[in-house]
Formats: structure tokens, sequence, C-alpha cells
């Protein structure tokens, strides 16, 4: 009988293993360094949430890995000839998770649902010149513009559509359905979000029956989750000093490309010193970004300089540079009025190491030169409520990613009213520059011109100090194809139904 059950334990177990390497040969794992906030795009803003939106939900347009805008939901659009009018011919055929046909009204919902002050959608003022959405019929929705804004196609590329019929649910933000290639199994949170395959998507039935994103927060153990075969693939988040050794082991691919993002110190200029534009610049002097990149980093990315990325035709190299040095950093805290021991910071940051290490090193510099800092680190979604609901700060470090043009990396952060202004940050004529540049031709000498004039004031000013530019690093096992890094962190697995297992 002891026999019998030993024997009957052994099969339980073989089938239970069996069992095991089906699921793992049918199901991708998606290393995540931070969980999601919420999955609805008219609300979210941070890269995490966009990671498993895109997989769920899609938009008119999208950019590809090379950054070129491509069809998605729309596959055509143009301009009118006084750029007052944009209009979309939306693909056909397309329907939603819950078989419902994909609309024009589902598009003017979501954009109308955006425009309305009453919902507090965070990226409102990206759209506020659409004046008025028309639906022409099922197949073609029109933008009517109160004035030209030459970026609109840019925005309208970073927010998915949402469905008319499920977008008032209470629960939407945790239980969406979109058009992507996949919906939404279940979701456990810091823990694993769990998809299925749209069997019936426009763009084909997915090679992967399942997806699963795992939020592993700390870069070191997601790597060995990832040695481990726990989890396939991810981007973003690659421990610095690891990349040679990955580079050079035959089991895994080390991608690497041009980021379009940075990491920045913020400031709350309307906090005590940190109002005296001196100690902001004093302090950015205290951040020794070739050292970062160099040391922390370990050569990914480069240092930083100022809000638009360099590869950006509108990038001015002739901005201020803040060389890293304590001295001319204690000089203009003297000019300031301040001496040793009169500024006292509280320092915030996520549970990224990076941005840990980065924390530490500007609390030892700061206090080489009498300013006292003190770090706090808390948990991703805590962490931003702080920084986007209140001004309970006085510095903090975080990044952007997607800067991919000169309205979309100023306007939201620098202008008065923008909508990510945590540090309160005002200057009219900076407001006056950036409220004209998104009407003029984007391809003009003219908006070179406003943009670099607009980049020496934020810089000069520093409501940030920039620390350095990103680089966007992928990896994954030798057995995954069909995928190529993306210089736009939030757009990663955007095209995941492509991708194969050969395992």
């Amino acid at each position: 009988m002891r026999r019998q059950l030993s024997w009957l334990l052994v099969v339980a177990l073989m089938l239970g293993l069996t069992s095991m390497a089906l699921a793992q040969s049918d199901t991708l794992v998606i290393g995540s360094g931070a969980e999601a906030i919420g999955l609805d795009p008219r609300l979210e803003t941070d890269v995490p949430s966009f990671e498993r939106i895109n997989v769920i939900m899609e938009p008119l347009v999208k950019f590809d890995v090379d950054m070129n805008l491509v069809p998605c939901l729309a596959t055509d659009w143009s301009f009118s000839d006084d750029a007052l009018t944009l209009t979309f011919q939306l693909r056909e055929g397309v329907t939603w998770h819950d078989g419902e046909p994909f609309t024009a009204a589902d598009v003017k919902y979501t954009f109308d649902w955006v425009l309305d002050p009453a919902n507090a959608a965070p990226n409102r003022g990206l759209y506020a010149d659409v004046d008025k959405i028309e639906v022409v019929d099922d197949n073609v929705v029109s933008f009517h513009l109160s004035k030209p804004y030459s970026f609109l196609l840019n925005n309208i590329a970073r927010i998915s559509v949402v469905p008319k019929h499920h977008g008032d649910r209470e629960d939407f933000r945790q239980k969406p359905i979109g058009t992507g290639p996949y919906s939404l199994v279940s979701w456990t949170r810091d823990d694993r979000m769990v998809l299925k395959a749209n069997d019936n998507y426009w763009g084909g039935k997915p090679k992967m029956p399942n997806l699963v994103f795992r939020t592993i927060p700390e870069d070191s153990t997601r790597l060995l989750a990832f040695e481990a075969g726990e989890i396939d693939i991810f981007q973003g988040g690659v421990v610095p000093h690891e990349i040679q050794r990955l580079e050079e082991d035959a089991r895994y691919v080390v991608q690497r490309a041009p980021g379009t993002g940075y990491n920045y110190l913020g400031f709350n200029t309307k906090v005590g010193a940190l109002s005296n534009v001196r100690v902001r610049q004093a302090m950015s002097h205290l951040i020794n970004r070739e050292g970062i990149v160099s040391r922390i980093l370990n050569g990914i990315g480069s240092p930083g300089i100022g809000p638009i990325p360099k590869a950006l035709p509108w990038f001015n190299p002739d901005v201020p540079r803040y060389e890293y040095s304590p001295d001319k950093a204690e000089a203009l805290l003297k000019e300031a009025g301040y001496g040793p021991g009169d500024i006292k910071l509280r320092l915030f940051t996520n549970e990224n190491p990076t941005r840990m290490r980065i924390a530490e090193i500007l609390q030892f510099e700061a206090q080489r030169v009498g300013i006292e800092v003190e770090v706090f680190i808390e948990e991703w979604g805590a962490y931003l409520s702080r920084i986007q609901e209140t001004d309970d700060f006085d510095i903090f470090i975080l990044g952007w990613s997607g800067q991919l043009d000169p309205d979309r990396a100023m306007i939201r952060q620098f202008h008065t009213d923008g909508a990510n202004n945590y540090g309160k940050y005002s200057n009219k004529h900076l407001d006056t520059l950036l409220d004209h540049g998104r009407t003029i031709p984007p391809d003009s000498q003219e908006s070179i011109d406003i943009y670099g004039l607009a980049q020496e004031i934020v810089v000069r000013e520093v409501p940030y100090g920039f620390i350095n530019y990103a680089e966007e690093v992928g990896l994954h096992h030798t057995y995954i194809k069909n995928w190529t890094v993306h210089p736009y962190a939030a757009g990663a697995w955007q095209d995941v139904h492509l991708m194969v297992k050969e395992k």
C-alpha cells in the first residue's frame, strides 16, 4: 500500500512538472521593474503602466522602433490645408475583446473624456487645442482645432482608444478591455499580471498563447530570476556592472539603443532656499554627471544637459553647462546668503537601485558644502502620488521617457500651467515661447530658435538638475525571437504578438 502511494505521488509529480513545462513553453514571461499604477490610458502617465496598457489597448497611430509614426487603429490620416483639421481613416473589421465593433464613436468618446475638465485627465493640456471631434461615419473621424498644433499627432500616438460602452465602468482602471493582441485575465498587485491571446486580433493571432508580467523592483533580483529561467525577457533596469558579462554570454542577447528620456533632480521651487535660483544652480553643480554615467551606470547613457535629447534637431548645444564643482556650489550658496547648516532638504525617490545610489551620492556631496539632505525611499505608487498629487517634498529624483519632440519635452514640465510641473516653476517669457512653439511648422528655423531659447531659460533657472540621458537596454534568452529593443520604453511590448519562444 505504501509502495502504491509512493508511485502515485511520483506520477502526480511528473504530471505536475509536465504541466509546468507546457505552461512555460506557451507562456512569455516579461520582467518589469515596477508595478502599474493603473490600466486606463486616460489617467496613467508612467512607463510601467503603459508597458501593460499597450498590449491590451491601442492608439490610432504608434511609434515603431525607428521612431516613425505608423498605422495602428487608423490606416491613414491627413491635415487640411489650413492645418486646422486632422482626419483619420479607421481600420475596418476591428473588434473589442468582448466582440463589439470598434468605431469612430469610441475615438470621439476617448478624447472628449480627456478634454472634459470634470475628469481631471493629467494630460488634457496636450489636446487643449482640439475644439471639436467629429464622427464623419463609423470609419472616419476628424479632429477640429482652434489653432494649428504642430505636435498633435505625436500626442495622439501616446493614448490608447477606450471603448465607449465600457469606459465609464468604475473598475475600468483595474479591468479594462481593448482591441489589442492580449486581454487581461488576472492582476495580483506587486506580483504578476496574467493575459491571454486575443485570437481575433486584427493584426493576426498572437504567436504566444499566454503573457505574464512579473513585477520585480530590485534589478539584481530580476536578473537572478532571468538567469534562473523564471522570466524570459525584460527592458530597462539591467544591472549596469553585469552588462559586459551578459553581452559575452552566448545564452543571452543584449540589445542597446539610444533612449528618448532622462533622469533628473527635481526641485520644489516654491519652498525655502530652493526658491532662490542660485541655490538650485549650486545643487546642479553638485551632480557629478560624468562620474554617475561611468561608475554608477557603467557607461549606459550619457551625461545630462537639458530637457531635449541630443538626437533631436531642436537640441541646443550652447545652453549653460553645470560641471561638477563643489567650489562653484559653495560660492553660489554664499552669494545667495546661505552658510553651512542653513539649508536642510528632504530628498525623495523610489526603490530604483540606480536612483537610490544617486541619492546617496547627492546626500554626501551636499553635506560637503554644508547642506543637510535626508533621503526617503518610497514604493513606486506611493512615491508617484507624493510627487504628482502633493507638494510635500523638497527635491526628488525621477525620469521622463518618450521625449520625442520639444513640446512634449517641455510644456507639461515647465509651463506655469503644465500638468506635470511638479515643482511649481514659473517663467512668463518661457510660457509665451512654449505656447507659440506648438503653432508653427516643426521643421522651420523659427521652431529651432524658439525651443533653443526655451532650453536656455530652463537650464539657467534650474527647475531640474539634469542627471543623465537614457539608453534603453533589453535582455532576453536566445530562444526568444522577433523582438527589438524600443527607444521608447512604454512601447517595448506593443508588438509582443509577433514574438516567439522556441523552447
